[in-house]
């Protein structure tokens, strides 16, 4: 029989969310039709340059009344965008904290059955900090990052339809810079060193957190022999590792985000040219120069969505590690409680094949 494979990262994480996935569900929508909506007033924006460029010689022949219409579009898309978004952040945050909920609850009563051993082995600095900033984090991600992601994912989709349905010598140059722009970061932020760093990251901080719980509670150890801080060895080095790997972690990480903040950036520096390009073959083409406006105005727009997911895509990595710290609390086996207790007759203590030396 095969072994079915143990989920992880968010697959797992939606495991655990159990039955509250339909609030996400509908988080997601919602969030995906602010998305939509949100895009609204952009192409009412085109709508009017077109009017206004189609009747340049003689602005008094242009449709006032359909430009009206079309501010009055942008204006109810504008506010339908904002209402669907709130609705979004409501059922993720009611999912949330229901999840939070119950996530500490299982904890608590699953370490409540584990034995001593394990907690004389763990520090209490790596649990407290699973129990609070792990979770935390989840609920920050189920809260804020899962209706994010989907409406940078919406939002990313709807441009590319309008873009193409406008233009495909431009969209394919929006699209070329914004996938060199990723290359250049998912280079850096993805595969085994990431991973790797990481689970480095975490380790730190339990260690970190550990070394503080003792620390705070060897404070009237300190107040009455008046020792320094570096007397706690072992609290003074973990603060210096952790620094160490924040600074590797930033020396390592800069030229990669340099590069993608750069070239992203620079999208209308690849719009211009290629725009003079294609009016140089069709100069009395207006309606490809109200599409040429549109790029210059909507391509650097494309830059907020794709900044969005690379830090959400580092979000989800984060998430992956705490899940998986989480899982490993619960992995380990309880002390097994008997079927059928029973209530002691007598208090006597026997010893039976113990032996005792010194």
């Amino acid at each position: 029989m095969k072994k079915s494979k143990k989920k992880e990262g968010l697959s797992r994480l939606f495991e655990i969310a159990g039955q509250k996935k339909g609030l996400l569900v509908l988080a997601g929508l919602l969030s995906a039709g602010s998305a939509v909506c949100m895009l609204v007033p952009y192409w009412a924006v085109y709508e009017v340059l077109k009017e206004l460029l189609t009747h340049g010689g003689n602005p008094a022949a242009s449709d006032g009344a359909g430009m009206i219409r079309w501010g009055w579009i942008a204006f109810g898309g504008l506010v339908g965008g904002l209402v669907l978004l709130y609705a979004a952040l409501m059922s993720s945050h009611v999912a949330a904290f229901r999840i939070l909920y119950g996530l500490r609850v299982r904890l608590s009563e699953h370490i409540g059955r584990l034995p001593l051993g394990y907690l004389n082995s763990t520090s209490t600095g790596a649990i407290k900090k699973t129990m609070d900033q792990n979770i935390e984090k989840i609920e920050g991600f189920i809260a804020h990052t899962i209706p994010d992601l989907v409406n940078v994912v919406a939002t990313v989709v709807v441009m590319l339809v309008i873009f193409f349905s406008l233009d495909v010598w431009l969209t394919v140059i929006c699209l070329a810079v914004v996938a060199i722009s990723l290359f250049l970061q998912f280079s850096n932020f993805m595969g085994k060193r990431a991973r790797a760093f990481m689970a480095i990251y975490y380790d730190a901080q339990e260690k970190m957190s550990a070394s503080a719980v003792q620390y705070v509670r060897g404070m009237p150890v300190v107040k009455i022999f008046g020792q320094s801080v570096r007397s706690f060895r072992q609290f003074n080095a973990e603060i210096q590792a952790y620094k160490t790997f924040a600074l590797k972690c930033c020396d390592t990480y800069q030229n990669g985000m340099i590069a993608f903040t750069v070239l992203l950036n620079s999208m209308v520096t690849f719009i211009l040219p290629m725009g003079i390009l294609l009016l140089q073959a069709n100069p009395q083409s207006l309606s490809l120069a109200v599409v040429w406006l549109f790029f210059i105005i909507m391509g650097p727009g494309m830059a907020s969505p794709v900044y969005k997911l690379t830090f959400l895509g580092g979000n989800t990595r984060d998430i992956d590690e705490g899940v998986k710290r989480i899982d490993r609390i619960l992995g380990k086996k309880p002390v097994p409680e008997a079927e059928h207790p029973q209530v002691p007759t007598s208090y006597d203590v026997e010893f039976r094949h113990v032996s005792f030396s010194y």
